[in-house]
């Protein structure tokens, strides 16, 4: 979501279409509301007003004033009254919003495929369907779809996954100018019925996977549903647009220069890697652990170097050896990585992070821990302890040595810079 909505329309409760109201629907960067003049149920204000219980409701339908069937789900209300006024507004703020489809709950099966845009997948995977070819006098931007990237991998029995560039093509009433955009679209084709929850679930693995290739936080810009029991009606709207009330971080995907890896750099490994990324189970729960300690946040504090450090331990015990103490963990993954180039881990960094990890977790009495360290000398070990970490998660999803060191000399994050002397 980037810019205001606003859908004019009728509302009403699934088993009361009898009763509709009129209101306004609002989808915000940070906010979806809907605003009605009145309320779904009478009793609502006495219960509201004797109880103090906000009212909740699973789903909504409406009707915009484009003729387009809208689902609102998880609702909850507050009413204003006026006593000079003869009738209440109401307010609901929404959780997710589905524009195409009368649909009964989160979880109600349908006979969907995906498609989702992201701001940073274009810089990541480049679309190329636009081709400059010039001569004397003469010059063409071509929109060459057979030129265009693309890629497409069967993640199992059901899903297949397609990356492609397409583009949009606009030009004023006047003719005098034309614009060409050109950008690149996850699909997820599926044998098999899935809900709004299912797609959302299928999104976030890869939003996550983005997030890592990227260093940064990667939240879907649009997500559709395609209906495919209505795309064989060329009467019929067979899109879905859904909305979920999120935080998003800023995001400046035109950094693509300090991205970890591109799909070019991983272009011939990147089949095998998705489909682990997706395939692994026991790698889920601490997914998300994993790339919120690996991202940059722009301030630095000793919890940041508590989590890289409960990161690593965590990755170890999962996917290495359970009971093994960080000092040992750190030892024995900094002999597996040893030939990494950017890899600087030396005793004594070993023996202030254990310290300090044990001093910063236990909150202990000065002089308790004899290697414990601040400022600047924290600062860098949780710059060490970053890129080890990343180490592990790129040799988990299928790099081995020679490629990690591939991957670094080909970045530009800073993430992957020697540490800071001053």
């Amino acid at each position: 979501m980037e810019e205001k909505k606003e859908i004019k329309g009728m509302w009403w409760l699934p088993n009361t279409p009898e009763k509709q109201i009129s209101g306004t629907l609002i989808i915000g960067n940070d906010e979806i509301t809907l605003e009605t003049i009145g309320y779904f149920d009478e009793n609502n204000p006495i219960i509201h007003l004797a109880t103090q219980q906000v009212p909740h409701y699973d789903v909504i339908w409406g009707i915009s004033s484009d003729a387009k069937k809208i689902s609102l789900f998880n609702s909850y209300e507050s009413i204003s009254f006026n006593t000079a006024c003869p009738f209440p507004l109401a307010k609901y703020n929404i959780q997710i919003v589905a524009v195409g489809k009368h649909i009964k709950s989160l979880n109600e099966l349908g006979n969907y495929d995906i498609k989702a845009y992201f701001k940073e997948l274009p810089y990541w995977f480049r679309p190329n369907c636009i081709h400059f070819d010039g001569e004397e006098k003469k010059y063409n931007y071509v929109v060459d779809f057979k030129k265009a990237n693309h890629t497409t991998i069967k993640i199992d029995d059901n899903c297949i996954l397609r990356l492609e560039g397409e583009t949009n093509i606009s030009n004023d009433k006047f003719g005098m100018r034309v614009q060409i955009k050109q950008t690149s679209t996850l699909k997820f084709e599926l044998s098999a019925p899935i809900s709004i929850r299912d797609a959302q679930h299928q999104i976030f693995i890869f939003e996550q996977f983005l997030s890592f290739a990227t260093l940064s936080s990667v939240h879907t810009k649009q997500l559709l549903l395609i209906d495919n029991d209505k795309k064989t009606d060329p009467t019929q709207n067979y899109t879905i647009e859904i909305y979920d009330k999120k935080e998003k971080a800023s995001s400046k995907p035109e950094r693509f220069g300090k991205y970890l890896f591109v799909y070019e750099t991983i272009k011939d490994a990147f089949p095998a890697i998705i489909k682990k990324w997706y395939a692994e189970k026991d790698f889920s729960p601490i997914r998300a652990h994993l790339i919120d300690s690996i991202r940059h946040t722009g301030l630095f504090c000793s919890t940041d170097f508590l989590n890289i450090a409960q990161a690593v331990d965590g990755f170890y015990c999962r996917f290495r050896k359970d009971g093994v103490g960080l000092r040992e963990i750190l030892d024995n993954l900094r002999r597996e990585f040893v030939d990494i180039q950017i890899l600087e881990l030396s005793d004594n960094d070993i023996n202030c992070i254990c310290d300090s990890r044990n001093y910063y977790s236990h909150l202990l009495p000065p002089g308790k821990k004899k290697h414990v360290v601040d400022g600047l000398e924290l600062y860098n070990l949780n710059h060490k302890l970053r890129k080890l970490l990343l180490c592990c998660i790129l040799n988990f999803v299928g790099f081995n040595n020679d490629e990690i060191n591939v991957i670094f000399n080909k970045s530009n994050n800073p993430c992957l810079d020697m540490i800071s002397k001053n």
